[in-house]
């Protein structure tokens, strides 16, 4: 992509600094801008030649005047008197303090509340960023250093950079919003049409760009749950409505399943009891994949459902409820148990008689003595293996214990939580004979029931959810 500019003296003379992005093709064009002498080309025509955006070009990219096969950089025809005096440094203060230059205001009300917050952070990451090559380019140092803490730098760094990254370019488009802003102004542009439109062009095309750039720097300052990543255990069981709630257990387990599929997620049974034909009381499951946690937190509560069970003879609909619990799994390191805190009990598996019964004490219970939590697991033959799943279960009973004390300690400071996530809030209803599925947290309705059983709408709700999250947190921010 190329921009041609006329060769006039006027418009050679005055064209200011001009930054443009061209998203389809993800190229810069750069403009400096010369107040002085015209260019003196041989061509009828100054061509801008574009350079790729991830080109290492520093802030400004050449600006070249193209004469047939001739490349050459503008500075390159201008004597040092005649090159241009402006300083395009890339520091805020810097930029600030030269001449003509204004401070940073951001289109974002909120950004302008946290610019302290942010100037630390970027200091921050500079001071982590010069430990770390230090560090790096000193044996001594690295074996001064353990392992796990020059991982922890490394790590903050990374988080640090997502921010402060989103944070320069945000500068950047800024700064360049100013010179374009100081070009329109000037009254010599008003007097090229041409110069004119494409100033106006470069306005609007670069404040869509820093409205964009500062909204992604806002979610990037959002508090993160360090639990989102990790791998997840789903915990169903019937509620009220006898046989129609198991059988809506079972709809509601076969959905999370579908759902599962679809993300290429390992599904894991550890437990489920059977109650009835097609019905289950409760069913535990490991789920295994990138994110599970983060994408499933939502679904802790009450599901309603509202239908006429199939042994109903007057068509009258009936409402029965299950309740969903989604724990994050936790490592063994984050979770240590002590084996004398935990009582172990080791009885007999229950079974439904014939050559089923187990003839073997396999099933074990495990009470963890400080928190009175019981977790019993007969599914397996193996002994040991039923052991290893009960403490599965103990060690993510225990780690969202002590997140939901957490979160109950931070609610009212920062947080208005999309609804509780407790399994007492009911939270959505899935309505039969009107098609509909409704999301009480956020008001949304679907009519598209049997899509949403087959876990083909879920991410729908999953992602309106994070948006209301997003919005919440936002707002807590700008609160404090």
């Amino acid at each position: 992509m190329t921009l041609a500019l006329r060769s006039s003296a006027h418009a050679a003379a005055r064209f200011v600094r001009c930054r443009t992005h061209s998203p389809a093709l993800g190229f810069i064009v750069t403009a400096a801008l010369c107040r002085t002498r015209p260019l003196h080309t041989t061509s009828a025509a100054a061509t801008l030649t574009t350079k790729p955006r991830s080109a290492p070009s520093g802030r400004i990219a050449s600006l070249y005047v193209t004469n047939a096969t001739v490349i050459r950089p503008i500075s390159s025809t201008l004597s040092r008197s005649q090159q241009p005096q402006h300083d395009f440094s890339s520091s805020a203060s810097s930029s600030a303090s030269s001449s003509g230059s204004l401070p940073i205001v951001f289109r974002t009300p909120m950004l302008n509340k946290m610019l302290p917050k942010l100037d630390s952070m970027k200091e921050l990451h500079e001071r982590l960023l010069k430990e770390i090559n230090d560090q790096s380019a000193s044996d001594s140092s690295l074996d001064s250093i353990s392992p796990q803490k020059f991982a922890e730098k490394t790590k903050q760094l990374h988080d640090l950079s997502l921010i402060t990254d989103k944070y320069s370019e945000v500068q950047s488009l800024n700064r360049d919003l100013q010179s374009l802003q100081q070009m329109l102004d000037d009254p010599l542009t008003a007097q090229d049409k041409d110069l004119l439109e494409m100033t106006q062009d470069e306005i609007k095309s670069t404040t869509e760009q820093a409205v964009e750039m500062e909204n992604q720097l806002l979610l990037s300052m959002l508090p993160t749950d360090s639990a989102d990543e990790a791998n997840a255990l789903l915990e169903i069981r019937a509620g009220t409505g006898g046989d129609e709630a198991g059988l809506f257990a079972a709809d509601i387990l076969r959905m999370y399943e579908r759902f599962a599929e679809r993300q290429r997620w390992k599904w894991e049974e550890i437990s489920k009891t059977h109650d009835g034909l097609g019905a289950i009381k409760d069913a535990t499951i490991a789920i295994t994949g990138h994110n599970v946690f983060g994408q499933l937190k939502f679904e802790s509560g009450v599901h309603r459902v509202q239908r006429v069970p199939a042994t109903e003879t007057q068509g009258r609909i009936h409402t029965s409820t299950i309740t969903v619990a989604i724990m994050p799994q936790p490592t063994e390191v984050q979770v240590q148990i002590n084996e004398s805190d935990v009582r172990v009990d080791v009885f007999r598996a229950s079974g439904s008689g014939g050559q089923k019964v187990n003839t073997t004490d396999s099933a074990i219970r495990l009470t963890h003595l400080a928190t009175g939590i019981v977790v019993a697991i007969q599914d397996e033959r193996s002994n040991q293996k039923n052991r290893a799943k009960a403490f599965t279960i103990l060690r993510a009973k225990l780690f969202e214990r002590e997140r939901e004390k957490l979160a109950l300690e931070r609610r009212d400071s920062r947080r208005k939580q999309v609804g509780s996530g407790t399994r007492s809030e009911k939270i959505r209803t899935y309505n039969f004979p009107q098609n509909r599925v409704t999301d009480h947290r956020i008001n949304k309705t679907l009519h598209e029931l049997e899509s949403m059983l087959d876990g083909e709408s879920l991410p729908e709700f999953i992602q309106a959810l994070r948006v209301e999250e997003q919005t919440d947190l936002l707002m807590a921010m700008n609160d404090e």
